[in-house]
């Protein structure tokens, strides 16, 4: 077996369907099914089971998994270990986080790290579900809560304030909302399948408010609540710069989750990646006062 032909059965297995694994691949879809199949046929056996779910592994699948997950640890850390020998800070840094972090702090902030550096190619992802630095889908993450990976370097860099915001119009329309009560009031809530640092604090300070509407992220919940749909959760460098909107004096403490950076452990002395992580960390510092205001 080749790690080319073992490269479609991890992505496969991944994403679950055809036009997932092609998009992530940069291939066609029918070119993935002609790929599984001669893998199959190479190998003897049957790799996955097709559902109304997508494509699941069998048991000789998920063997052939463990084998192509050894092989593609040992790609990446010589990829890691060649692109460590780059003296100079140039080339492409992957950074992920979330998409409020992406459009409102990191894209804004990045004018004078690419005047200093004019080689420097920063590509920034917002993916609610975060990428695996360990699979190199990003060279830098940041996170509200710790890293699980044990070849992640992590550090603190910010404490994020959070508040309960609504339109001047709807608390207009519907009057400042209880404390511990919500009855009548309308929330803005993040997808189930979406992690959300304010989860349990929105249930303790609304538990009768009705949930009208689930987003997969801030940005979209920051346009939601312009809307007047309802209230809504955000960070507060988001909500305060926003004067159409109302954040609720609220007694009960809103969520202050710590944000980490983490980079994998081969990649921090890569001098792009080394640029990158300094820079970040002394413009969150800069930011604080904004991140993380008064009550």
């Amino acid at each position: 077996m080749n790690w080319d032909d073992m490269r479609f059965l991890l992505v496969l297995a991944r994403r679950r369907t055809l036009s997932a694994a092609a998009r992530e691949l940069g291939v066609t879809q029918p070119t993935v099914g002609r790929r599984l199949t001669a893998l199959e046929r190479q190998l003897g056996v049957k790799l996955f089971s097709k559902s109304t779910s997508g494509f699941n592994l069998t048991v000789s699948g998920k063997q052939a998994l463990e084998h192509a997950e050894r092989m593609e640890l040992d790609v990446l850390a010589t990829e890691r270990l060649l692109a460590g020998r780059d003296a100079g800070v140039r080339g492409r840094v992957r950074v992920t986080a979330s998409e409020w972090l992406v459009s409102s702090v990191l894209a804004p902030s990045l004018g004078p790290l690419l005047t200093r550096h004019p080689q420097l190619n920063i590509h920034l992802s917002a993916d609610p579900n975060h990428l695996n630095l360990a699979r190199r889908e990003a060279d830098i993450a940041l996170r509200p809560r710790r890293f699980e990976q044990a070849a992640i370097v992590e550090r603190t860099i910010a404490q994020l304030g959070f508040g309960l915001y609504a339109s001047r119009d709807y608390i207009a329309e519907r009057g400042t909302p209880r404390e511990h009560d919500g009855t009548n009031h309308n929330l803005i809530a993040m997808a189930d399948e979406i992690g959300d640092v304010a989860r349990g604090w929105l249930e303790s300070v609304l538990p009768n408010a009705t949930v009208v509407l689930r987003v997969n992220g801030r940005d979209a919940m920051r346009a939601a609540a312009l809307a007047g749909i309802g209230l809504a959760c955000l960070a507060r460098i988001v909500g305060d710069a926003e004067p159409r909107l109302h954040r609720m004096a609220l007694a009960a403490a809103p969520p202050a989750p710590t944000l980490w950076m983490g980079v994998h452990k081969d990649a921090r002395s890569i001098a792009r990646v080394r640029a990158v992580t300094a820079f970040l960390a002394e413009r969150f510092r800069e930011l604080g006062p904004r991140l993380k205001p008064p009550v």
